[in-house]
């Protein structure tokens, strides 16, 4: 009989393989459906999880934006010399404060977004440009995932720096226009937006959630990269605006230029400011240049501080002082 048992039981075992399938890489049974979710939460237990910075840069022409997420990264303690910062340049204010103040400075990697089109009355390829975008990204999130392996030994994604992601914003309109709503053929098209001519205006308030999904995907892939580790800054200007586009602007201020449900995606925001100071004779002898944290949800005693980052005098050298949280570890 005990001959028979054991048949029964390597019977058994040969119909529980053949049940078996694969998923999600692991392999399992009707017997136990959720083995490979006991095997991500053995390693969710044994892992321990390091944030990269997400934060959100807003200011004026010539505030100090990239300025201060640059020196961030050439002031970073513990600098590993394969970290590399990579700058999405949509407006060149990146490259070009990278080539005038840093150099020598190897390790920044600035990378044009733009494709140019084809067409002859049209400058730029905007489907083009989106998917250049989100190819970058999932580029360097491809780097962030190998590197945590302790064999791994290439170049490192340290930051990454979106440089005009006001100009992001508008490729997004632009492609919703053109690309998934189709009321215009390119970019000139999708420029007239009165309703008159050849560009159509959109026709429902709900068509706009095209635009909103088509830019969060940036918001994806940035949440992504600071998952694995990666810091990540999103450089964007400021306009004035309640975003209601109607006739009650009287309580309009200035807020940054970008999908506006986007405040509530980035945990911390630093909005760039400036004071100058006049003699009696009403002539401008010092601006002063600061950094004020917004939002600041890794670190609430941050919340409303301001810090100096610059200063120029009309009659003496100016004086960088970079803005310390961001190279500190305060965030």
């Amino acid at each position: 009989m005990a001959g028979f048992g054991k048949t029964v039981e390597e019977e058994k075992a040969v119909k529980q393989a053949k049940e078996a399938v694969v998923q999600h890489g692991v392999e399992v049974s009707k017997n136990d459906p959720y083995a490979y979710l006991r095997k991500e939460h053995n390693s969710l237990v044994e892992k321990t999880t390091q944030f990269g910075e997400y934060v959100a840069i807003a200011g004026h022409e010539g505030s100090c934006k990239s300025g201060v997420v640059l020196h961030g990264y050439v002031m970073r303690p513990d600098a590993n010399p394969l970290d590399e910062f990579h700058i999405v340049d949509f407006d060149t204010g990146g490259e070009m404060l990278q080539v005038s103040q840093y150099p020598d400075e190897k390790g920044i990697v600035s990378w044009d977004p733009w494709l140019m089109s084809g067409a002859d009355r049209t400058a730029y390829d905007y489907p083009g440009t989106h998917q250049r975008t989100m190819d970058l990204m999932k580029y360097f999130v491809s780097i962030a995932e190998k590197q945590h392996d302790p064999e791994y030994k290439g170049k490192r994604v340290w930051g990454v720096l979106i440089c005009g992601v006001d100009l992001w914003d508008s490729i997004c309109v632009n492609n919703m226009r053109i690309v998934d709503l189709g009321l215009a053929k390119d970019g000139i098209d999708a420029a007239d937006n009165r309703g008159a001519g050849k560009g159509e205006r959109v026709g429902h308030q709900w068509d706009w959630a095209v635009r909103k999904t088509r830019f969060h995907q940036l918001t994806a892939m940035s949440r992504k990269l600071v998952k694995l580790g990666v810091n990540v800054y999103w450089e964007t200007h400021l306009r004035m605006t309640n975003y209601s586009f109607g006739g009650n602007e009287d309580n309009a201020k200035w807020r940054p230029d970008w999908e506006k449900s986007s405040n509530n995606y980035v945990p911390t925001i630093i909005i760039m400011e400036s004071e100058e100071e006049y003699d009696d004779d009403n002539n401008l002898v010092k601006t002063s240049y600061y950094g004020r944290f917004e939002k600041c949800k890794s670190n609430p005693r941050l919340q409303n501080q301001r810090f100096k980052v610059f200063e120029t005098k009309t009659d003496d050298e100016p004086v960088w002082y970079g803005l310390a949280p961001l190279f500190t570890g305060d965030l």
